[in-house]
């Protein structure tokens, strides 16, 4: 039987178990296991996590190749798997959701004016990591990691 490729049962925001396969200079080659959510397929996909693409990217730095962990999907495009370290979860229901809430408004209407109010409320919902809230606190055109990993983590 011809198994379906594990990529076309990806998607962003979902939390994927995860090991390292192998370091590059910029980040990890990750196995995510989709043995349990994606039956009939192949159960495992390689995607990369990129340290300047991630939430806690010393933490990220830090993984051993025999740790098990979990990674959520910030991007799905063909064969261009990327992945982060999850966001914690009190920030994403802190306050009724402000977070979330702002994280989605930004992503579909692109207004990155924003994403420093954004930044505002990640600290007031405890998150203390610098590189972050200085990530939102930028201005710049497009699209942000950090809004598509916000906005959709599941």
């Amino acid at each position: 039987m011809e198994h379906i490729p594990a990529i076309h049962a990806a998607k962003v925001g979902m939390r994927y178990p995860a090991r390292v396969k192998a370091l590059f200079g910029g980040g990890l080659f990750l196995e995510l296991d989709l043995s349990g959510l994606a039956p009939g397929r192949a159960p495992k996909l390689t995607c990369a996590l990129l340290f300047d693409r991630t939430l806690r990217p010393m933490a990220a730095g830090a993984l051993s190749f025999a740790e098990r962990f979990e990674v959520v999907l910030i991007q799905v495009h063909d064969t261009d798997v990327l992945a982060s370290l999850p966001a914690d979860p009190a920030w994403l229901t802190w306050n009724n959701g402000t977070v979330r809430n702002l994280a989605r408004r930004i992503r579909e209407t692109g207004e990155t004016v924003l994403l420093p109010v954004l930044a505002d409320a990640l600290e007031e919902a405890g998150c203390r990591d610098t590189a972050l809230l200085e990530h939102c606190r930028r201005p710049f055109e497009g699209t942000s990691w950090v809004v598509d990993l916000l906005a959709t983590q599941e």
